[in-house]
């Protein structure tokens, strides 16, 4: 069997076909994104519905995966998003991806629709395709059981099921892919894809095992990476950052800094963070547990036992406290950790499904809604019921699972909501920053704060307010992070991955030293690939900008200090981040 399998999928014939992907092939596009985006541009029309059958979904690993390289337990989800209608990309940890890769598998493109629903096992570079009848309606947390249960675990690792839930089924725009119960291939809406397909769940079964565990020179690059983790005990150890409290430990640091996102962005720090911060997690934590060959375990399990948010769940994360303990103001981390349960088993994105909350409390408040939004501000209980009304689209909920840019054109809040692009912000106030606000407005699926991560660095310079000296930082950031989604490891490790090390690791892969300026321009083609694909599905220089609100209502820290974006400047930085990229002026990549 090939190292280096790409399989191709039509579910309405049912017809497999698989190409081996050349070594000359990888090495222009490595894996992962790099793959994907290739292969999207390829065969995907960017103005087919992203609900037409013949619109592709594609499932991609990266060339670590399979092996004992910290990290390597990540897969990537590539597609036209239905939340958006652009380039969109999302990925997941857990242990799945090893079992794709152990089944045969580099990447799969999936095409068509099933007549009725059905999941697939792909098994020892095979396929087969089951009647998925009995599992349609259920949530993720009991097909995984159920699938697991049938047709057992693969190569010893725990999980080897994806799927989706109701809000898939029912095609939310912004439903996610769930995997190791609690794991999400959350943002841009690679669920409803599925849905729309009758595709409710893959299963991977194998004993495949990749050639490049075995070199010497593999072991050695292994070796170095896990000295430099164990060099950095703040970030990394027992007691660091990642293994004591997760990303909720973000919580204080984004308050402190004035750039944590409260009642639907009408402010910028929030007097109850107490309530939900990483003390507040660690009342109710049961175990520390991570992705499959990781040496930093972020994953916090918690149990709330009884009461009305009696739930068990991995988390929460950062990102989904600051959606519903900020842009909902809920108090309280028992009843945020039933919610993410909640999202988790029905397949629903906590970001998203927290902007979109918090906008319909806030419109309600300003009476700007002609339906009542039967939820408020610290109301957990009428969020749940919010919640369960987008997943199975009833009444005002039905508006509500389009997502934010067709909720914002039927009630008419254009000028409240808060996204680039279709896609909501993430945990992280723009205004309070220079470059990561570019940063929201170029990535090509809108305000996604895993493009560049590059809050995490600006957080730290004392420029950060200045519109000076951001760009290169902007496109370094990409380049750094596009490599990385390639190969795919986890973000988390960008700490000890610099260029030196990111070379290293392309050399030992192919067996082909590689210089830093070499590996940007092929990060660099990477992008603008995804540029390309946007261009044609229309959109353009007027879809980076932030929303109005961010340049014309301030906010203020706790010291009384203004926090804004100025339009004039970002507009110059976009200008700078154009030409730098090699683009015209009005955002479109020239093509030699």
């Amino acid at each position: 069997m090939s190292e280096f399998m790409l399989l191709h999928i039509d579910l309405a014939s049912e017809v497999i076909d698989q190409q081996e992907l050349s070594m000359d092939f990888l090495q222009e596009w490595i894996g992962g994104k790099g793959l994907g985006t290739r292969l999207l541009l390829d065969e995907v029309d960017p103005l087919i519905d992203p609900f037409d059958p013949q619109n592709k979904i594609i499932f991609v690993t990266g060339p670590l995966i399979g092996t004992s390289f910290p990290t390597a337990n990540r897969y990537g989800i590539l597609f036209k998003s239905p939340l958006t209608g652009t380039y969109a990309e999302t990925y997941s940890g857990g242990s799945v991806a090893i079992n794709m890769r152990s089944a045969g598998f580099f990447g799969i493109v999936i095409e068509g629709r099933s007549e009725n629903p059905i999941y697939l096992c792909l098994a020892e570079g095979d396929v087969n395709f089951y009647d998925a009848g009995d599992l349609w309606g259920k949530d993720t947390f009991e097909v995984e059981t159920i699938l697991q249960q049938r047709h057992g675990s693969s190569a010893g690792n725990s999980s080897n099921v994806i799927c989706i839930g109701p809000a898939g089924e029912n095609l939310v725009r912004f439903a996610c892919v769930q995997n190791d119960l609690y794991h999400s291939a959350g943002r841009c809406g690679a669920g409803a894809v599925m849905g729309s397909k009758n595709l409710k769940a893959l299963v991977f079964r194998g004993n495949y095992r990749t050639n490049l565990q075995e070199k010497p020179s593999f072991k050695a690059l292994t070796r170095e990476i896990m000295k430099k983790i164990s060099n950095n005990p703040q970030v990394y150890g027992k007691h660091g950052n990642f293994q004591r409290t997760g990303t909720i430990g973000v919580v204080d640091w984004t308050n402190e800094l004035a750039c944590f996102p409260t009642r639907y962005f009408t402010s910028c720090q929030s007097q109850f963070k107490d309530n939900y911060d990483a003390e507040a997690m660690l009342k109710i934590l049961v175990a520390h547990e991570g992705c499959r060959r990781c040496p930093f375990p972020c994953g916090k399990l918690v149990k709330v036992p009884d009461g009305p948010f009696s739930c068990k769940v991995m988390g929460p994360e950062y990102e989904t406290v600051a959606a519903f303990g900020g842009i909902c103001d809920i108090h309280d981390i028992n009843a945020i950790a039933k919610i993410n349960e909640y999202c988790d088993r029905m397949g629903l994105d906590t970001i998203s499904a927290g902007n979109l909350c918090g906008l319909g409390i806030e419109a309600n408040q300003r009476n700007r809604l002609s339906l009542e939004f039967p939820a408020n501000y610290n109301d957990p209980k009428g969020i749940l019921r919010v919640l369960d009304d987008i997943t199975y689209r009833r009444g005002i909920g039905n508006f509500f699972a389009e997502g934010i840019t067709r909720v914002a054109q039927h009630f008419q809040l254009e000028d409240l909501a808060m996204h680039v692009k279709g896609l909501e912000f993430a945990g992280y106030d723009p205004r309070a920053f220079r470059g990561f606000a570019l940063s929201y407005g170029v990535a090509p699926e809108g305000a996604t704060h895993l493009r560049s991560c590059l809050y995490a660095t600006e957080i730290h310079e004392p420029d950060r307010f200045s519109y000076e000296n951001k760009v290169d930082k902007l496109i370094e950031a990409e380049d750094r992070m596009a490599v990385l989604d390639s190969l795919i490891v986890c973000k988390f490790l960008r700490g000890v991955l610099d260029w030196d090390a990111l070379c290293h690791i392309y050399s030992v892969i192919f067996d082909q030293p590689i210089e830093i300026p070499e590996l940007r321009e092929l990060a660099g083609r990477v992008i603008t690939l995804s540029r390309e694909f946007n261009i044609v599905a229309g959109f353009g220089r007027r879809d980076d900008y932030l929303p109005d609100r961010v340049y014309l209502e301030p906010l203020f820290d706790k010291h009384g200090i203004e926090i804004n974006l100025d339009r004039e400047k970002y507009d110059r930085m976009l200008d700078e981040y154009y030409s730098k990229r090699g683009w015209t002026q009005d955002g479109i990549p020239i093509i030699s």
